[in-house]
């Protein structure tokens, strides 16, 4: 056991170390970076990134409250939308008993196979069609592509784990189909709504390649996308850079934060049923 418990402490450590590097990068002066990569603690504490990070009047070159803005609008329309397509869509592979479902979920989870870079050009060209390019909803839809078949599976295991019994009681109570899916089996299933959330949210945050092809106005840019371009071709403003990446990645730290006990007991809820 102390051996585990070794093992496990340097795992952890090893997780945690890119992040602690990128904190302590965050906050020390540009020639420290350089002459001192790997020190702990730097000898002068520098929080210019930071403030020309939350500062909108700092740097005409900078606008990361509105890439933050950009990106958090994205992520939230992009969770709600393959929420709703994937709930209903589990729901059905679930419950209904039609011709061709397993093969209907089959090509489903095949389509999740399939590498993004694969994708780009079809998606280019049909955004282009319908006038999709450079628009949040254009992104959406590309981001909603990625999630929207695992997250049909995911819930499908989570529908799978609510016994049909309570469809049954349900509709001798009076209940139509649509009122028993809203009202009784969306409920029972909450923390398997929230890991399917989180994943869809995780899903468009942190994408960079769809944002940098189907995205061009300086002003729509997302957060990975506006960090990206602190690094030129000669010079990395490592500050900029690793100040940028710590407050892209707070958010997240909150919101696991705040949903942890959803997430754990989501994340075995459709594994016993």
């Amino acid at each position: 056991m102390p051996l585990v418990y070794i093992a496990a402490v340097l795992l952890s450590l090893f997780a945690v170390a890119p992040f602690i590097w990128m904190i302590l990068t965050s906050i020390k002066p540009q020639a420290e970076i350089y002459s001192k990569p790997l020190s702990y603690l730097p000898n002068e504490l520098n929080l210019q990134g930071y403030k020309s990070m939350l500062d909108v009047r700092a740097d005409a070159n900078l606008n990361f409250i509105q890439w933050f803005k950009n990106t958090a609008f994205v992520s939230l329309l992009t969770t709600v939308l393959s929420l709703v397509v994937s709930a209903l869509g589990g729901y059905a592979m679930s419950r209904f008993r039609f011709r061709g479902r397993m093969t209907v979920g089959y090509v489903i989870l095949l389509t999740q196979m399939l590498p993004g870079s694969l994708l780009i050009i079809p998606l280019y060209l049909i955004m282009k069609d319908y006038h999709l390019l450079n628009s949040y909803f254009g992104l959406v839809i590309a981001y909603a592509t990625v999630a929207v078949p695992f997250c049909t599976w995911m819930l499908k295991g989570y529908f799978d784990s609510v016994s049909t019994a309570i469809d049954e009681a349900a509709s001798i109570d009076g209940a139509g189909r649509w009122t028993t899916f809203v009202k009784v089996i969306l409920p029972l299933t909450l923390p398997g709504l929230v890991v399917t959330a989180v994943f869809s949210f995780l899903t468009s945050w942190n994408e960079f390649m769809f944002a940098q092809t189907f995205i061009t106005d300086y002003d729509k840019w997302t957060l990975s996308v506006g960090i990206a371009s602190f690094q030129g071709q000669y010079v990395v403003n490592w500050d900029y850079l690793m100040a940028g990446s710590v407050l892209t990645t707070l958010p997240i730290v909150i919101a696991f934060w705040l949903l942890q006990k959803h997430l754990v007991s989501g994340m075995t809820a459709g594994a016993v049923k």
